[in-house]
């Protein structure tokens, strides 16, 4: 075309800066005659080839126009005349199309050249001849034909390829790549390239592969998200639960704690109501005869070691006894149920007492309820312990209703167990809930 070499492209510009055209004409300008004839057999057809006379604007660099209409058109004619076999911007031209794999269709014009210097793009490609001794309506015919065979593919080779361009000149920002219904079409295409022509060049192939992994990448980020959002929620509704249940317990423990609370207080009032602590003050004051070891023919006595029984039948799991301060304020034991149901537990009359001694002395000044359990020789106990008064208010001893440890641990031990069945249930319904909906937003394919 009489334009000096080409120089180094600049970076290619957006694909929307491109005008469209289904086919580039390369030739040699003295060949531009027969070039006029075939552009108007075009557009007489309602086609836009690409001519340099007409798509290259004023001011613009005429090389880069070339670069970006041969590389928005889907086939690329070349002249062939012994001109445009020599001109170094034809091969130029033609080095371009063959770098991204443009359908080459070579037009035989005029002959007179050396086969040796014919371009290898152009020697290995079936010619169209349309010379002047040739039909030039049925070369153009055939032309047409060339180009209109496998459309649809060669149109999908120069979208992708000019989109692959801009992606570069982008500087590969993710933003270009393909999605959704594109990038499977570009699949399906690229797959269909290993068989057809023009091959998919490597911009294609990156662009796509590109995409692809974009595609991966972003399901993978989304899926975690999704992953983040749903443990979050699982573990937030667990500790919830948990909380719930803990709250429930602790409620319940509480209550049931009241409960044997209340009892045992109003077994202990009921059983302070039968003593008289003017008989009691007397009681504990006894002293024993020469080889005795509890007073059991004095008739307070028998009669305060009766009421203790009595109690002991109202209140089967109570166990009663008493004790005083003696004048060494040592607490000593007066009455004791064991003394009647079980001789070997029992504990002499005037016997010190050593066990629980915080409690038993707070015993005598208001009621105490201990249900830590604690052990001594015979068993594991929990116990509460109230003041005997006598008739003008003076604290002459304590009573002490000990009770087998059981009562107590069998109650929250049963709590314990509905709780921790309760626990489990929760934790199997929120992890199979859960499981559930992580199942339901998997992603059918990550591919």
């Amino acid at each position: 075309m009489g334009q000096p070499s080409p120089s180094t492209p600049d970076p290619i510009p957006p694909t929307h800066w491109v005008s469209k055209n289904d086919v580039f004409i390369s030739y040699s300008r003295r060949d531009k005659a027969f070039v006029e004839q075939l552009v108007a057999q075009f557009q007489a057809l309602g086609r836009d080839p690409w001519i340099d006379w007409d798509d290259i604007n004023k001011g613009e660099d005429w090389w880069k126009s070339i670069q970006r209409g041969i590389e928005a058109a889907d086939s690329f004619v070349f002249i062939i005349s012994p001109d445009s076999v020599l001109s170094s911007v034809c091969r130029d031209e033609i080095d371009h199309a063959a770098k991204h794999n443009k359908r080459f269709l070579p037009l035989l014009w005029r002959e007179g050249f050396d086969m040796a210097n014919v371009h290898r793009c152009i020697s290995q490609h079936n010619w169209i001849f349309a010379r002047a001794t040739d039909n030039f309506q049925q070369a153009f015919q055939d032309l047409i034909t060339a180009l209109d065979t496998d459309l649809d593919y060669v149109r999908a080779h120069t979208r992708l390829l000019l989109r692959s361009i801009e992606w570069q000149h982008r500087n590969q920002d993710p933003s270009y790549l393909l999605r959704g219904t594109d990038l499977a079409d570009a699949q399906t295409w690229l797959s269909q390239g290993i068989s057809k022509q023009p091959r998919p060049t490597a911009n294609h192939s990156a662009y796509i592969t590109a995409s692809l992994n974009a595609r991966t990448t972003a399901l993978k980020a989304r899926q975690k998200a999704k992953w983040i959002v749903v443990l979050t929620t699982v573990i937030a509704n667990l500790l919830f639960v948990a909380a719930g249940l803990t709250l429930i317990y602790w409620r319940i423990s509480t209550i049931a704690e009241q409960q044997v609370e209340q009892t045992m207080e109003e077994t202990l009032d009921g059983a302070l109501a039968g003593i008289d602590g003017d008989e009691f003050a007397q009681l504990s004051q006894l002293n024993l005869a020469p080889g005795q070891t509890e007073p059991s023919t004095n008739p307070l006595y028998q009669e305060h070691q009766a009421w203790l029984q009595t109690v002991h039948q109202i209140a089967p799991k109570a166990f009663p006894a008493t004790y005083t301060r003696n004048a060494d304020r040592k607490l000593i034991m007066v009455g004791d149920l064991n003394r009647i149901t079980d001789p070997a537990q029992a504990s002499p009359y005037h016997s010190f007492i050593t066990d629980n001694l915080s409690e038993m002395e707070q015993g005598l000044t208001d009621v105490v309820i201990n249900l830590t359990p604690y052990k001594n020789e015979f068993g594991t106990w929990v116990s509460i312990y109230g003041p005997i008064k006598t008739q003008s208010g003076q604290v002459v001893g304590a009573l002490c209703l000990t009770y087998d440890s059981t009562y107590w641990t069998n109650l929250t031990d049963k709590i314990k167990g509905m709780m921790t069945i309760a626990y489990i249930l929760a934790f199997l319904w929120l992890t199979l809930s859960s499981w559930l909906i992580l199942r339901a937003i998997q992603p059918p394919s990550q591919e």
